[in-house]
């Protein structure tokens, strides 16, 4: 089964690269992964023992909740990751700490569901909330990730 992850994230930076499309075509020094590329929407992580360990986790059709302000406001599935080195995605499109643990997104969707319904489908309690990249024990995820993508889609 693939993996689950909640990630915390910020406006305008995820405004900039996941809300929105990057038009690759438009900028200069794209990293050696996203070349020949001209959409992507990223997201990213700092480094970080917990954010690294979950990093390497990360898969290829892995689905990402995104949290803000007490609320999930967006899921994608992951395509690919890679570091950056450079903190190109940092330098060029965020505001804030660098983040260089980067995984492009497809098939993005904003939902709005709160961050209690989705702490009771995987079991965490009430007022939990994502500090970083978060992998879901796949012991809490008893459904496949589309099903869950779909719910909470319907639910927002």
């Amino acid at each position: 089964m693939k993996n689950v992850y909640l990630a915390p994230c910020d406006s305008p930076n995820f405004d900039n690269t996941v809300q929105e499309v990057v038009n690759l075509n438009a900028v200069s020094d794209v990293p050696e992964p996203l070349d020949g590329e001209d959409e992507v929407r990223f997201w990213g992580a700092r480094t970080g023992s917990r954010n690294e360990a979950n990093f390497e986790k990360m898969e290829s059709g892995d689905l990402v909740l995104f949290y803000q302000n007490g609320a999930y406001i967006g899921t994608a599935w992951v395509n690919s990751k890679f570091r950056d080195g450079n903190c190109w995605a940092s330098t060029t499109y965020w505001r804030g700490g660098e983040s260089n643990l980067i995984y492009t997104l497809t098939d993005f969707e904003e939902i709005s569901v709160s961050r209690q319904k989705v702490n009771t489908i995987f079991g965490y309690t009430k007022d939990y909330y994502p500090q970083g990249l978060m992998r879901v024990n796949p012991n809490n995820v008893t459904k496949r990730p589309a099903a869950i993508k779909l719910a909470l889609y319907r639910t927002s």
